[in-house]
């Protein structure tokens, strides 16, 4: 391990050790350089990624990844994230679109498929995915995407016009995924399905959007598509808006909340093992903490555990929203107490403990609201199926 390896925490410590075997130099790596330079905006992070072999994590071993569980990459996502909080966000939207591609295919092909390519491509070229299907609105159209497909006459393909913001990994984006309305003159005029292609294609450009000093290393941006064509087999068919989520979306977006918690709970794992390594840290205070912090990991873990289990795509996002609601309302507060005891000449002395505070707010930007989420928890367990409308 690298001289500035932090001093990790017994929360911290397996978990990196976890995720150094499976990225083998990724964790020292990152722990080379301080956070201000990870998290700047020509961090080198998306690239130590990448080169460890980071974009294969959740693409299955026959297809040439890693293919790890949620409880797995649950512990890879928070251990990256403590030392990189934009790698953790980053990187959540690509095991999106990377799950949301395999459940399709498990779904709706053989084992064989030519499809299965794409994916082995990106495991073994470390390629890096970009996710532009979720909409930030609400409401009956909130499933209808901006972006549209348009067939063309000959019938060769189509044309995608429309933009997405913000959209991670912006620059750094392999391949693009992203959802569109379909407009032709068959059975596939309103349809909604996801368009897979490669982000040099003419007519994909990237325009500046993120002006926030936090979360840079995302490259959260804006990502326009002004008459691109793309062949049929881009796009991968959907069904209609008005029915909602299918259980495979549904799958895909369980995912993402137990990642989203794990990229978050990273901060205050950030925050606790700089208050642990300090010897002026109020002990039992720290103690109380650290069980704070042990309530959040379990549930997270707990969280990972059903959708590994088999479990219905319902129970599953039902424990997957319980977590993700008692990690936003409740880990912005441990971490402002963390950073309380590391006192006022550590937020002072760097921009470690102001960026990390900022971060640990953020989840609640991320779909769903909290207001929606828990009408739709309250209604569930007052006996009504689980409202999906909230995405």
């Amino acid at each position: 391990m690298s001289e500035r390896q932090p001093c990790w925490s017994e929360f911290t410590a397996p978990d990196a050790e976890y995720t150094e075997e499976r990225l083998p130099g990724l964790i020292s790596a990152l722990a080379e350089h301080d956070l201000g330079r990870l998290e700047d905006a020509d961090s080198p992070v998306l690239e130590l990624f990448r080169r460890a072999g980071g974009p294969g994590l959740l693409i299955p071993e026959a297809h040439g990844g890693l293919g790890l569980d949620c409880r797995g990459a649950l512990r890879v996502q928070s251990s990256l994230a403590t030392l990189s909080p934009s790698l953790g966000v980053g990187t959540m939207m690509h095991h999106l679109a990377v799950v949301s591609f395999v459940e399709y295919l498990r779904v709706h092909v053989g084992d064989d498929a030519p499809q299965w390519a794409l994916l082995a491509s990106i495991a073994n070229n470390g390629h890096l995915v970009a996710s532009a299907s979720s909409e930030a609105r609400r409401g009956d159209d909130a499933l209808v995407p901006n972006t549209t497909a348009t067939a063309v006459d000959d019938g060769a393909g189509y044309v995608l016009n429309g933009a997405k913001k913000p959209c991670s990994l912006a620059r750094s984006m392999d391949i693009l995924t992203t959802s569109v309305r379909v407009r032709s003159a068959d059975e596939r005029d309103g349809t909604v399905a996801l368009a897979v292609l490669p982000a040099t294609l003419e007519g994909v450009s990237v325009r500046p959007f993120w002006r926030s000093p936090v979360l840079v290393a995302a490259e959260s941006e804006e990502v326009v598509l002004d008459d691109v064509r793309v062949p049929s087999v881009m796009l991968l068919p959907g069904g209609h808006p008005e029915s909602g989520m299918d259980e495979l979306q549904v799958r895909a977006w369980i995912w993402f909340e137990v990642l989203a918690c794990g990229t978050y709970l990273g901060t205050a794992q950030a925050l606790f093992d700089r208050a642990a390594a300090s010897p002026r840290t109020d002990r039992r205070a720290l103690g109380e903490a650290a069980a704070e912090l042990f309530g959040y990991r379990s549930t997270c873990q707990a969280a990972a555990g059903v959708l590994d289990s088999g479990a219905t795509a319902e129970s599953a996002m039902t424990a997957a929203l319980l977590a993700r609601t008692l990690v936003e309302e409740r880990l912005p507060n441990l971490c402002a107490r963390l950073a309380g005891l590391l006192g006022g000449l550590a937020f002072v002395g760097s921009g470690d403990v102001g960026l990390l505070l900022a971060t640990s707010r953020a989840l609640a930007f991320h779909p769903p609201s909290r207001v929606r989420t828990t009408e739709s928890l309250g209604g569930h367990f007052g006996g009504a199926p689980l409202d999906l409308s909230i995405f």
